[in-house]
């Protein structure tokens, strides 16, 4: 994965990035944290901050689409533009396996090399990352203690890196996907379910996918 630079670029750059995804998101985010660095001026900190929870807000919907299989419905949709909060509810709602499905997914990946990197999201530490970022899009206190104070933007800028790097991150490190049991092979249907139901642990379902290596001619429904 080729991962843009984000040191150095001056705000006409930043604006110029015309694409709203994620990982476009947390990329402006990481631009205007770096632009900060070098001006210390409080609007690139609220431009950062503004981008970070776009970004996570963006991820967590993607996160709903990817969990649905790339089908969800007009009317959940609308349900998430009134209720942006309710992203991890809505998911675990729809997708009540999600979680032991990215388990699964992890150990096709561990054994299929053809499988491109996947990563996975823990959807309640999103939510908690975009609760220490919004803290930042409200009032924060009087000007000369706060936005009009270098040691206070300082600190500030320090706690706001330490949620958005990892992101950043994170996201450039490979790509989000989740293999569902309507696209599986019978045969790998079959162990999906058994270990759905908690009847095998992951150690046996790894066991009984090595089987059939190579896992790319099972991995597909014909």
């Amino acid at each position: 994965m080729n991962i843009p630079n984000h040191i150095g670029k001056d705000p006409n750059y930043i604006l110029g990035i015309d694409s709203f995804d994620s990982a476009n998101y947390i990329y402006r985010s990481m631009l205007w944290l770096d632009y900060h660095k070098r001006t210390r001026t409080y609007s690139s900190l609220l431009y950062a901050c503004a981008e970070a929870r776009q970004g996570i807000e963006y991820l967590l919907f993607e996160e709903l689409v990817i969990s649905t299989g790339a089908n969800l419905s007009i009317e959940d949709y609308k349900k998430c533009l009134k209720e942006r909060k309710s992203f991890v509810k809505i998911i675990k709602k729809l997708s009540p396996n999600y979680e032991r499905l990215q388990e699964f997914t992890k150990i096709l990946v561990e054994l299929e090399p053809s499988i491109p990197n996947l990563i996975y999201w823990n959807h309640s530490l999103l939510m908690r990352a975009w609760g220490n970022i919004s803290d930042y899009l409200h009032w924060v206190g009087a000007r000369n203690l706060t936005t009009e104070n270098h040691n206070w933007l300082d600190s500030s800028a320090i706690k706001v890196e330490e949620v958005v790097e990892p992101l950043w991150i994170k996201i450039t490190s490979g790509l989000n996907g989740l293999m569902h049991d309507k696209d599986m092979h019978p045969i790998v249907q079959e162990i999906w379910n058994e270990f759905r139901t908690k009847q095998i642990n992951a150690e046996s379902a790894k066991f009984r996918l090595n089987i059939y290596k190579p896992l790319s001619a099972y991995l597909i429904r014909a």
